[in-house]
């Protein structure tokens, strides 16, 4: 999806940037396409225009000007009310390297405009960085601004790449853009409100309209996700899937993601707000102290994690593959990561030995699997898995036979990737998941909220235990299963990526603009001479929600 910042959803008026592919959506007021304002122009009685930048915004209109010798930028609104009053009152009293400083504010032409620092290296988007570059400066200054801009009330509302910018050293960084920002009014800290959201950047709880502190920091970690990684943890998916996902589950990291990096994002984005309030309690988004003491290396436990969150999750040190655990939580992540190992450790009975000594609840829950396995021939593996969930069902993510997910998209986007690739050497596993119904059960253990999520993975497991599937069944469910988990609508042909029908149809005419030959195979690839669908093609269809068009299709086929 495009990097989008709805101002006011219900206004049906849209200015594109061409030149980054971002689309804003802007307030009633919006006035026509201003004329360019003239070189010299002497804005506020002071700043000389140089000249446009390149660089402007769907809301704005960027300008280079001078000043008794220094370069600053005049932001040129498009809106007669572009930034809110209490908010530059504010911005104008803060005075911190790490947030844009608003020199000067006036009207031109009856378009308001403010004076801005000029930043030659330009925002953060499309830069990616190391760790290490990431913790020695962006990460500590971008939490020293939120600091500054918390301390005096504005929720910045809108933190991302684009509107992070490199300081002259080109090292620093400074957050500007307060075009949706707001002020939370004296004695909340809660801010109810229907205005502005990037979804791909936003926390859960501004789906509901609900902006607080922390939800800058949910921001913060999926713009460092990005900055690492070149992209966004939600890329290709819509507010709604977005919203359906971040309610529930942790962000998919990938593998090349260093721990102490996926340990800071996913404590700043952590889904839970309920304890925010309660300073003593771990299970709570991070935000400016316990961000700093993860710059200075100090040792905290993890949201959601549970490592150190209480007495009952200690336990005497448990040997395993030659490394002591003292919290259920380690020790039940190593079992399940070391699968066949772990197993041994079941049903060898040292499991149910070590804990009967000081829990017997856990002790007993150890005894019933290892009796079930003896009269269930063949569900070792299930009632492994069942166990580990039962013990600890908290554990962070999807972990089967030896592999692990950060969460049910993170399984989804793999699955995607090799099916892509034609890579088959995981469908024995997304088999015995379907076989087994894995994907109901773990959204039954972490209380899944969405209904349409459990009803369709229930069908899908239905559909694959059918007696005498053919192949091209089995690749269906793959595929259906693919989208599903992973919330992205993507169809691919080579290395090419549409998102929707309209591309495909422009793909198609671009073809048949060059070749018709390549248009004819291209045709017969998306459906044969028997009229029977590429595999990966109808499954897209369906998760694009034309199910019904297919029905029509096929009818009208057997009508003819």
């Amino acid at each position: 999806m495009s990097n989008q910042t709805e101002i006011n959803p219900e206004i049906n008026a849209t200015v594109r940037n061409a030149e980054v592919g971002q689309a804003t959506v802007v307030n009633p007021d919006i006035l026509t396409a201003p004329s360019k304002i003239p070189a010299g122009t002497i804005l506020a009685g002071k700043y000389e225009i140089a000249e446009p930048l390149c660089a402007s915004t769907g809301e704005a209109d960027l300008y280079r000007c001078k000043c008794d010798g220094k370069e600053y930028v005049a932001k040129v609104y498009r809106r007669r009310r572009a930034v809110k009053p209490e908010v530059i009152t504010v911005l104008k009293s803060i005075d911190s390297p790490y947030v844009a400083k608003l020199f000067d504010t006036g009207v031109y032409n009856d378009r308001p405009f403010e004076v801005l620092p000029y930043y030659k290296n330009g925002s953060l988007q499309g830069k990616r960085f190391s760790l290490a570059e990431l913790k020695e400066t962006i990460i500590p200054c971008i939490n020293e601004a939120l600091k500054v801009l918390h301390q005096n009330d504005i929720i910045h509302k809108d933190l991302k790449p684009s509107n992070i910018m490199l300081l002259d050293d080109n090292k620093t960084v400074a957050i500007i853009d307060f075009g949706i920002s707001s002020v939370v009014e004296a004695g909340n800290t809660v801010l109810v409100t229907k205005t502005g959201m990037t979804p791909e950047y936003s926390a859960p709880e501004t789906f509901r309209n609900l902006f607080l502190e922390e939800s800058d920091y949910y921001s913060f970690g999926i713009t460092l996700f990005e900055l690492y990684c070149g992209y966004t943890p939600y890329a290709n998916m819509d507010a709604e899937q977005i919203a359906r996902f971040t309610a529930v589950q942790r962000i998919p990291f990938p593998e090349s993601m260093p721990q102490e990096l996926r340990d800071l994002i996913s404590a700043v984005t952590y889904f839970d707000i309920t304890n925010r309030n309660k300073k003593s309690n771990p299970n709570r988004r991070w935000t400016y102290e316990e961000v700093l003491g993860w710059c200075n290396g100090k040792k905290q436990v993890i949201p959601g994690e549970g490592v150190g969150l209480a007495a009952e999750k200690a336990i005497p040190p448990y040997t395993f593959l030659g490394k002591e655990y003292k919290e259920i939580p380690a020790l039940i992540a190593a079992l399940a990561e070391h699968w066949n190992d772990g197993k041994k450790q079941l049903y060898r009975g040292l499991l149910s030995g070590f804990f009967k000594n000081f829990n017997p609840e856990i002790a007993k829950f150890c005894l019933d699997a290892e009796e079930e396995a003896t009269r269930t021939a063949g569900k070792d593996d299930v009632i492994f898995w069942n166990l580990l969930y039962r013990i600890y069902p908290e554990l962070s993510g999807f972990y089967w036979m030896g592999q692990i997910y950060e969460s049910l998209p993170a399984l989804g986007r793999d699955m995607l990737e090799r099916l892509w690739s034609n890579d088959t050497s995981n469908h024995s596993y997304w088999d015995s998941i379907l076989t087994n119904k894995l994907l109901t059960r773990y959204l039954a253990i972490v209380k899944s909220q969405n209904d349409a999520l459990v009803s369709a993975s229930s069908a899908l497991e239905t559909a694959h235990t059918v007696v005498g599937r053919s192949n091209r069944d089995t690749m269906m469910n793959y595929y259906t299963m693919a989208y599903l988990l992973s919330g992205q609508k993507l169809f691919a042909i080579g290395k090419k990526r549409l998102q929707n029908v309209s591309e495909l149809t422009a793909h198609m005419k671009g073809l048949l603009a060059s070749s018709y030959e390549e248009f004819e195979d291209f045709c017969h690839e998306l459906i044969d001479y028997d009229d029977t669908l590429d595999v990966q093609f109808e499954a897209w269809l369906i998760a694009l929600g034309k199910r019904t068009e297919l029905d029509a299709w096929r009818q009208g086929l057997q009508d003819t």
